[in-house]
Formats: structure tokens, sequence, C-alpha cells
């Protein structure tokens, strides 16, 4: 499993860069050799992807700081560490998510016995956004390669500096034929139509996310969407204020808020308003130490275009706190704002950055009815003490994931699957939801050579009291 380096990475300028036809043949040939279903050699890329990361943990370090502007300490928690968790995860577990599970086997089929099995899907291909340009790249990849697959990482444009990396490391600890970096967007998609693969695996925006289903489509391949939307924070008046305060702000200063998971915006209790804003301004402070556009260690705007974006919608309703920008830096600090324009994307798209409108509410209820008109979002936190109103949240609203009286931590968990619903995504991963995505099901009865249920043989006839009791009594 040792890989030679290679002298031309791919997204260098090499003498010879395979298209992404050549990439897909040269997979499918190899997995049709059956190697990757051996665990060992899978157990064994898990380990070399490890050695990848820490062999180069500097220079991931430094590209997602060059990208996103990301100090060491936020690159590594919010990207290689979960990574390696993942990785640590998976290798523990990875065995037993493999082995054949038997199940409950009805009674008129005894004495036969019924199993599962898991089995790989064959060339997948992963679209990475640029957002988390390593942890959304590799937390899919891990799971691809536990279920046994070879791998595509079709990588972000718009994070050059963490692509032209992947690209290099990818090429140097593996062989292409069974993982490979590529980056044109436009020829994936093209692929996409032609060419059928095992499953797609897509993490971004709604707009690109309808291309890439409909290019599917064409070769019917499975689709998995890991999208966002806008996902609420409800803190009603029992809440503990400080604490949220603190650990919206710290969800929210995260990648600057660029975070599919982020707190979107707030929904508070009139009575309560005030104060949390009061305590909002001093986690700020303290958090930030210096004002964040011209702090070295706040993450920036990815880029121009999504920085005009945001700028403008300081102008969409009243700031409350911050507003603050850096043209040269692309940084804008935490904005708190409220009065929102009923016309403001504000209101009804997703911010992806360090925005945060704040709604007042009197009657919970009213919020749950609002939200339910709206798309489901993919997170949703909620800040209360009271049971009752625990209750009436989760039981009337439909979210992919979300916290109580907490925010984004949800998705350092490997235990709990991750993923959208409706409008937000389909499909699962993290851990053994990952597995399954990226595995297909078997189900296998396995029959005697005793033939103990004549019924099921013809000739048929208008009698079934027998087939009756064994439908309704025997389980």
């Amino acid at each position: 499993m040792e890989k030679t380096p290679n002298s031309s990475p791919v997204g260098e300028n090499n003498s010879y860069d395979p298209t992404l036809y050549e990439i897909i043949t040269a997979q499918r040939e190899f997995f049709a050799t059956g190697k990757t279903r051996d665990i060992s050699f899978r157990r064994q890329l898990l380990i070399n992807l490890r050695s990848l990361i820490r062999d180069n943990e500097g220079l991931i370090l430094e590209a997602l700081r060059a990208d996103l502007g990301k100090s060491y300490r936020e690159g590594y928690m919010t990207e290689i560490g979960m990574v390696e968790q993942e990785i640590n995860h998976t290798l523990r577990y990875l065995k037993v998510w493999n082995s054949p599970k038997t199940v409950p086997t009805p009674y008129y089929l005894w004495p036969s016995s019924s199993i599962k099995y898991r089995h790989p899907l064959g060339v997948c291909m992963i679209f990475s956004p640029w957002n988390y340009p390593f942890l959304l790249t590799i937390q899919p990849l891990i799971s691809s390669i536990a279920a046994g697959n070879c791998t595509i990482l079709k990588l972000s444009e718009h994070s050059k500096h963490t692509t032209r990396l992947l690209c290099d490391l990818i090429d140097k600890y593996f062989d292409r034929e069974y993982i490979a970096a590529y980056v044109d967007s436009f020829e994936a998609v093209k692929a996409i139509r032609r060419e059928q693969l095992g499953l797609i695996f897509y993490t971004g925006g709604s707009t690109v996310a309808r291309i890439i289903m409909k290019a599917a489509a064409a070769q019917l391949t499975p689709v998995v969407l890991e999208l966002g939307g806008k996902s609420p924070c409800i803190i009603d008046k029992t809440a503990n204020l400080r604490l949220a305060a603190r650990r919206i702000v710290s969800g929210k200063l995260i990648n600057a808020g660029q975070t599919c998971v982020a707190p979107d915006y707030i929904y508070i209790d009139s009575s309560v308003k005030d104060e949390f804003v009061g305590y909002v301004r001093e986690y700020h402070d303290r958090f930030c130490q210096a004002v964040p556009t011209e702090n070295k260690f706040y993450p920036k705007i990815i880029n121009k275009m999504h920085f005009e974006r945001l700028k403008n919608y300081l102008n969409d309703g009243t700031i409350l706190m911050g507003g603050e920008v850096n043209e040269d830096a692309c940084k804008i600090s935490l904005t708190l704002m409220e009065k929102i324009r009923r016309d403001s994307k504000l209101a009804s798209e997703e911010i992806f950055g360090p925005i945060l409108p704040i709604f007042e509410f009197n009657d919970i209820n009213i919020v749950i009815n609002t939200l339910r008109k709206r798309p489901k979002p993919l997170a949703l936190y909620l800040f209360t003490k009271s049971r009752e109103c625990r209750r009436l949240v989760l039981e009337n609203l439909d979210f992919g994931c979300g916290c109580i009286n907490d925010t984004v931590m949800q998705l350092s968990n490997p235990h709990l699957p991750f993923g959208g619903v409706g409008d937000s995504g389909m499909g699962r991963y993290h851990g053994k939801a990952g597995f399954d995505t990226f595995s297909s099901e078997t189900s296998l009865l396995r029959s005697s050579a005793l033939d103990l249920n004549p019924l099921r043989y013809p000739p048929y006839d208008d009698r079934y009291l027998y087939l009756k009791i064994l439908f309704r009594h025997f389980i």
C-alpha cells in the first residue's frame, strides 16, 4: 500500500494529466478486481489518509489560512481534528459495520434464516464546497473508503490554496485508480450525464444541486445532497440568556458565519431581548478582543463577490451591534440587526456570513406556525428551560439536526447522523450513517432443503383459511 510520490500531481502543469473519463475508466477496472472489498485494504487506506493529515498538518493549516483567514486553532478544531476523530471512529467500528447481520425470520419460513450484507457501490464522486474545503472533502471520503468504493474528489475552484494542496497530496499518497482529485466542474457535470456512477455526493448550494440532480437523472445515479438553508435560533423567556449569547456568538463567529449549520437568525421573546443583546455585546467583545475586521485571527469572506453581497445586506435593517467592514481584507464584523426590510434577502435566503437578524415574539406557537410554512432548515437551535416549549418545538418542526441550549456542536459527535431534510438536502453521513450511505444493503433469505410449507405451491383454489392464520398470527 506504500505510494511512491508522483512527480506530476493533479492540479500542476503536468506532462500528462488524465481526463475525467480516463480516471473513471481506470477506477472501474480497479474496482472490478475486488481489492476494495477486502477490509484490510480499506483499513490501510484510512491509515494512509491519517498519515497524509499528520505529515502535512502545517501545510493544511496554512492553506486554510490563505483561503479563509482561519487561525491554526480554528483550522484544527473545525477541520483537521474532526477528520482525525472520524478516521479513528471508523477504524474502530469498520469490521462491525461491515459484518453480515442476521435478522428475524417469520415462523412460516422456518427453518430458513435471513441475513443482510453491505456491499460497495463502485465509483463514487464527491463534490466538496469552499467553506470547509478540507473537512467536507475528507469526511465523506472516509465513508467512501470505509464502504469499499473508488472515489473521485471534485474539489472547489474557490478555495484555491486548499484545493491545490489536496490535489498534490491525494496524488502523492494514493493511486488515481482508487482515489483521484479533480477540479473542473464543467467536465464533472458532463461526466455525470454520460457515465453511471455508484453515488454522487454533493455539498453546496441548492442552485448547483439542481444541476447535479438533473445530470445524474440521465444515468439514474443516486445522489446525496448536503445543502443548507436558514437555520433558526429560538430563545424563550426561560432560557439562560448568558449561555445563549455565549454559544450563539461562538457558533456564528466560526468561519465568520460561513457554515451551513451556523445560526442564521434569532427569534427571541420580546421580554428578554434587551438583556440578551447586552450579553451578545459582552461575549462578542470578550471573544474577539480587538475589532474583528483588524484581527488577523478573525476569518475572512472567501472572495469579493460574497463580501459585496454581505456588505449590501447591512443596509436592509437597523444595526444593533457591529457593522464594521474591511474592504482590503474582505472581513465583516459580527453584526446583529433588527427591523429587517420585508423585501430583503436577509429574510428569505441563507446569509452565509457574520450577519445575525433578530426578531421578537410573544407566543411560541406563532413562531412554530411561521417556521412550519418555511422550507425545512438544516439545523435548529432552541434555548429554553421549559419542557413544554421543548416538546412543542420538537413535535411540530422538522429539521435535519440541531441542539438544545447549544449551537453547531452536534457536528462533533460521529454517532449522530448528519444531513438535511426537504430543501436542506437528502441523505445522511458521519460515522455509521456515512458507511451506510456509501454502500448498498443486500437482503438474503437462506432456505433449508426441508419443505415444511405446502401452502406456497400450486395448484391454488379459493380456500385460504390456513394462510390467513399464518399471516395474521405468526411473525
